[in-house]
């Protein structure tokens, strides 16, 4: 019971805006959880919201009203660009915009589910080891 606790209070500190994976890391490091279930709980945590917002984005666009304004809103060089480069766009931005501002700047882009869901989650998983990584020498070095 005890683990449950920790690793439900880890992915939601992932999932919540303002904390996202830079604050869920040390905070399943300073409940006691071993090293893997902070990269799976935390990254899980984190990737949820992408789920989400895919999700979300794929129901509005059932409406014709809103699926009208959001084909107005991006040309199809631009479309055609992001899904070429899209997967840098992800990779590169999250770390500095969070998966939240990501997740709805990839989808109003008409970036390619598949292509951001691949890399949202490779983004997210690469930031979450090498946060994981960084605190442990950390860590080791000062104790």
């Amino acid at each position: 019971m005890d683990y449950l606790f920790k690793a439900a209070s880890a992915w939601f500190v992932g999932f919540f805006p303002l904390a996202e994976i830079y604050v869920a890391i040390p905070s399943a490091i300073a409940l006691g959880l071993d090293d893997i279930s902070v990269i799976v709980w935390c990254t899980f945590g984190n990737f949820t919201p992408a789920l989400l917002i895919n999700t979300a984005y794929q129901w509005m666009m059932k409406n014709p009203r809103i699926n009208k304004w959001f084909a107005s809103l991006i040309s199809e060089k631009v479309k055609s660009r992001i899904n070429k480069w899209g997967i840098w766009f992800v990779l590169l931005g999250t770390p500095w915009t969070g998966i939240w501002v990501m997740s709805v700047t990839a989808k109003v882009l008409g970036m390619n589910t598949t292509r951001f869901l691949i890399s949202a989650f490779i983004s997210i998983l690469a930031h979450a080891i090498i946060i994981l990584i960084v605190l442990r020498a950390g860590i080791a070095t000062f104790s």
